[in-house]
Order: structure tokens, then sequence, then C-alpha cells
């Protein structure tokens, strides 16, 4: 786990923009640092060990002869099985590390090594003799890469302030990129809120030579995977066995962060028992204890399972005063409102010397956690046979949606006092006015979320009117647009859209850059990618019926996992958030009001004032002026790099 960093075509002083970068991204790399300058490619890394702490597992690391050069940030994990094939095809290794096999790999496989890594991974291979750079990133994204192209140069880097540092300055906000991360609290990739500064998208690859330009290609993509027929308990109980297996390899402490819920509790559960009185757990909790408090159900599993147990109490003050270091730290604009409890697990982890940490992420996903997207699957199929449906069927729809303006008709279909037959005709009307027919290419996805909801009404009022102008029509839903072939099977295309926005772009993205700002290697058990191909194949089998609520993972962990950890209701990483939003708008909410977002032209100083005061009034839309100040203190401590400085 580490940073990269690089140029191809470099001009003069090259070598100086790299080093540059790995200044900004020095927290990813405590334990060494490196520069490879091959004239047409500058090379950078910096080092946090945990396989082969010798310095010959040192970066960027040369293969025989010299011809390769990588630089990887990552993890492979089924490096030994790997390096034993190419043991057997002659191949000869000088350290134990991961990354020298890797790079045999590619030199022997080249992009078709590929298909053949599990684990995580960001990297960049130069090779001197055909004068081509080659990126590659793992498929769900968990370790990130950015690049940018300017005079001339291809420039590329693990973290945004790393690549800004190489830039000569700051770029442009995009209009587009800004409005989707105020609709979704991020921005989905492959963009950044930067013009001209992209994400290499997860799954992607791409080989590049001075002068061509950069063209990312799939070498995955979840609608390839086949059906997958059996009994899913037992098969993803062997593939939760060989994952957690996989992932402990580790020369350094490995720890858990424990919630006690049943994905981080299936983890312990199961590392527990492969490395026995090993093991630390972490988990945070909040003063007064209210009930999304996790300390006393995650001690008490702890305790079962035979692990050390630590934990910490988050105060708002801190998480006020810790808030532009925060911002900074996450490294894009994530407003998500658990990520200092994500950044102090994280740091109780390694104040206690650990520095591979597991953490459940991925679980809600994989095994469908989330109540809404159990919804939008059902909803996006109904949507579907109404679209291919006769057109008099679709002509209804505008009136039967006018027919639920109503609070009256809501309030009906879910009120336990109403009778059963209206009951169930005002849900059947509620939902049919949620199948956005008017929108015919696209799922329904994230317009269920109160959020995206209240975004969508509030923004237009907000923006200035060359703003407005600038973001695309309908540029909100092009993250779950449909191909041609995903109304055959909605729920994979709505796993899919998940996987690709929230899961990578908010969940990953931010679990990266707050371990890696503790120079701790956080690590994914539940998203290796023999379980996400089973999770994939189970659903390509049972398209009609996702498994909502984890039916699979509770099933697989019978008997091993305690039944009231699987029976428990799903609580999740919840921080006391109306005090915590409450507490930054008290503290910076003024700063917006002569701030970059109205000096740019995003805020119309009118509309700005009128949200602020519907939210002193009325408490709504506290939530969009949090994003709001998050994004005006992203621009005053991250963009602001590119201004020339790497800190």
């Amino acid at each position: 786990m580490c940073g990269i960093a690089g140029i191809l075509a470099p001009g003069p002083d090259g070598a100086l923009a790299v080093r540059r970068a790995m200044t900004a991204m020095a927290h990813r790399g405590p334990d060494g640092s490196g520069l490879h300058d091959a004239g047409p490619c500058v090379l950078g890394h910096v080092r946090l060990a945990i396989l082969d702490l010798s310095d010959r597992a040192a970066q960027p690391m040369p293969g025989p002869g010299a011809r390769h050069w990588i630089a990887f940030n990552g993890e492979i994990y089924n490096y030994i099985e790997l390096r034993r094939e190419l043991e057997a095809a002659g191949e000869r290794f000088r350290s134990s590390s991961d990354t020298e096999v890797l790079l045999a790999a590619y030199v022997r496989w080249g992009r078709g090594c590929l298909p053949r890594l599990r684990g995580m991974f960001a990297f960049a291979v130069w090779d001197s003799r055909d004068r081509t750079l080659f990126l590659a990133r793992d498929r769900t994204g968990e370790k990130p890469l950015c690049y940018a192209s300017s005079g001339g140069s291809f420039l590329f880097a693990s973290e945004l302030k790393g690549l800004l540092a190489m830039l000569p300055g700051a770029p442009d906000l995009d209009p587009a990129a800004v409005d989707a991360y105020l609709h979704y609290q991020y921005v989905p990739e492959p963009a950044t809120p930067l013009r001209g500064v992209l994400k290499l998208p997860a799954g992607h690859c791409m080989t590049l030579a001075p002068g061509r330009p950069p063209e990312p290609e799939p070498y995955w993509r979840p609608e390839d995977e086949p059906p997958v027929h059996g009994d899913p308990a037992a098969l993803v109980r062997a593939e939760l066995e060989h994952a957690v297996e996989l992932t402990l390899r580790s020369d350094v402490p490995v720890g858990l962060a424990l919630s006690g819920g049943v994905d981080s509790g299936s983890l312990a559960a199961l590392a527990a028992a492969r490395a026995p009185g090993t093991l630390h757990a972490f988990s945070v909790g909040y003063p007064g204890r209210p009930h999304h408090d996790e300390r006393d159900r995650a001690r008490a599993l702890a305790a079962r399972l035979g692990l050390k147990y630590h934990s910490a109490e988050l105060d708002t003050r801190d998480m006020r005063a810790f808030f532009p270091r925060l911002v900074r730290i996450m490294d894009d604009p994530i407003a998500d409102i658990a990520a200092f409890g994500h950044y102090s697990v994280m740091r109780l982890a390694a104040d206690h010397g650990v520095k591979v940490l597991f953490t459940g992420l991925g679980g809600d996903e994989l095994f469908w956690g989330y109540p809404w997207v159990g919804r939008a699957a059902r909803l996006t199929r109904r949507k579907g046979r109404w679209l291919r449906g006769p057109a008099w069927l679709r002509g209804l729809w505008p009136a039967l949606r006018a027919a639920t303006g109503g609070t009256l008709l809501l309030r009906a279909g879910r009120s336990a006092r109403v009778p059963a037959l209206p009951r169930a005709l005002a849900g059947w009307l509620r939902d049919v006015s949620l199948l956005t027919l008017d929108r015919p290419g696209h799922a329904v996805f994230y317009d269920l979320a109160p959020d995206f909801i209240a975004a969508r009404a509030a923004l237009p009022g907000l923006y200035s009117p060359d703003f407005a102008r600038a973001v695309p029509p309908a540029n909100a839903f092009e993250p779950f647009r449909m191909a041609g072939d995903d109304w055959d099977n909605p729920a994979r295309a709505v796993f899919s859209a998940l996987l690709h926005t929230w899961l990578t772009s908010n969940c990953l993205a931010l679990g990266d850059r707050v371990s890696m700002a503790c120079s701790v290697e956080a690590r994914t058990p539940l998203l290796d990618h023999g379980l996400l191909r089973l999770a994939l194949g189970l659903l390509q089998a049972r398209p009609a019926a996702p498994p909502e609520g984890k039916p699979w993972l509770k099933a697989a962990m019978r008997g091993l996992l305690p039944d009231e950890v699987a029976r428990q209701p799903k609580l999740g990483f919840q921080p006391p958030p109306q005090a915590w939003i409450q507490a930054v708008l008290d503290d910076r909410l003024d700063r917006l009001r002569a701030g970059q977002l109205v000096e740019r032209g995003v805020l119309a100083p009118a509309g700005l004032e009128a949200l602020a005061a519907r939210w002193r009034a009325s408490g709504r839309d506290g939530f969009l002026l949090f994003k709001l100040v998050l994004l005006e203190t992203w621009l005053d401590t991250v963009a602001r790099v590119g201004q020339g400085a790497a800190e």
C-alpha cells in the first residue's frame, strides 16, 4: 500500500514535479521513497511496507535487464499462487514481495495478467524498449489513480493532491461534476470536480506512448460474469473462507474495524479462527451512548471471539475543529458525515501499532443490505415492463403520476388504519409515480434517495444563471443510464450502478484516503474478486429476486456468527448527523458568502441567502448546505495545491 506518481513526456523539470507529488503524498508511504527518471518517463513511489519489509521490495522496481519498471499501490493477495505458476514457467525472484510477482506477471502475460489478479491495485509499468506506459486499476476501484494532460505531458498520481502538485496551475471547476457532487455528496467517477482531471475507471487499463492521448479500456465488466447455480450459502461460505485466508497475508500486525454487525462480525469470526489470540479490534462511539453507538455490541463480540478490543469516543467539538484537515485528508470532496468516524478508527489502529485493518466495506453492496436498492431494482423491472408495454398504458402514466401529487394519497399507502385494498391501491399508485417514464433511458435509482430529491428541488434556485447554463440537461441522472440489454436483468444493472457510484466514489475513495492519512492499509475481504464474481453470478441466475437483507451472507455464517448478531437490525456506521452538521454550519456557513463558489460564479448570492434563511427557519436543506461548506473548504485546502505548493 503506497502512493505512485509519474509523468510521460516530461518537461525539463519533470523529476522535480514528481518529487513534489511524492511530498504531497508522503502520508501514503512513510517507510521509503524512490524515483526513476527514464527520460521519456519519470516514476515516483512512496512506500508503506506490508510485504517483504526489506529494501529488496523498494520501488520503482526494475525487472530483469531493467527494460520494465513498475510503481505499484495495493496488494495482490494471490501473489504466492502466481509466484508458483511463474516459477514453474522459469521465472526467478529475488524478493518475497507481491510487487515483483506483479511485474513478472505483466512481463510474461501483458494485459492478460489482469484477470489473474485477486487484490486491490493501481500500478504503472514503463517499457523502456517499446516506450509505452501501461496503467491499470482494480475491478472495484479500491485503489485510486487520477490523471491529466498538460503542455504535451501526461501526468498521473494516487491522489488529487499529488497530481495538482505537478500541474502549473489549478484547473477550473467542471460544472457537470460540481452539479453531480451536490446531488450525490461525491463526484461519480471517472470525473473529478476539476476540468481535465479524470480518474482511470475501476476495472480499466490503458497503454500510452508519448503523444498518444489516453484511452481507458475495460478489462472487466460486471455484466460479463456468467450465471452461477448451486446453494448460495455453501458457495458464499467457501469464498468467504478463501478471501479471509488470502487477505490475512501480511508481514505486519493485522486488526479489524469492528461494529458488531453482520459484515464486520463475519470477517472477525473467520479471521479469529485463523489467527487466534493475535488480532486487535477497533471501534468508535459517541457521548451518551445513543442507539447507534456500536461499542457495546462490538466489545461483546470481540470478547466472544477472543479479540483484543479498543475503542474511542468522538465528541462533536473535536469533529468541528478537525473538519478542515479532514476535508484535506479526503482529497476528493466527499460529504459523508461518517468520515470523521472512519478516520478515527484508522487513527486508533495506528496508535496501537496496527498497520493493516480489515473493514466490512462491500457487504451491503454485494449482499443487498440497503433496502432502497432492492426497491430500485423492483421498480426498474416494473419500469421496463411499462416501457415495453402498449403505448396506451405509457400514455396513462402522466395522469397516474399527477394523481399522487397530494400527501393524502401517500399517507394512505402507508397507514395501517386504511383498509387493505385502498392501501394497496395507494401504494401501487405511489410506486407507479416513481417509474420516471419521462426518462426512458435510466434506471430507477438515486431518485429514491431523499437527499437527491431535496437537491433537485433546491439547486435550480441556487446556481447563478451562467453556471446553470453550463450544466448539461439531466446531468444528475447520467450515472444510472441503462444499456439496451440491461432491461433483461434490471437487478444486475442496479447492482452495477451501485458499485460504480456509491461504492467506488464514496465508500472506497473515503476509506482509502482516511486510512492512508494514518499510514494504515485498509483491506476489504468482502470485495475479493472471487466473492464479487460469485455475487454477480448468483444474481445472474436469479434475476427476478434480489436477495434483500443479506440472506446469503447470514446463511453462510450460520454456526460461526452468533445468531443474535445476524438477527439484529442494521444500524450502519452512523455518527449523530444533525449535531455534526449543525456544528460545521455554525462554524463555517458565513464563509460561503464571500467564498470561491460565489466568486467563481457557481452560486447566486441571493439563492444562497434564501437557502441559508430556509435552514435557519425550518432546519430544511441543512445537508445541502453542509455539502456546499465542504466543497468551499475543499477549494481552500486541496484545489489550492495546484497553484504551485505541494502542501
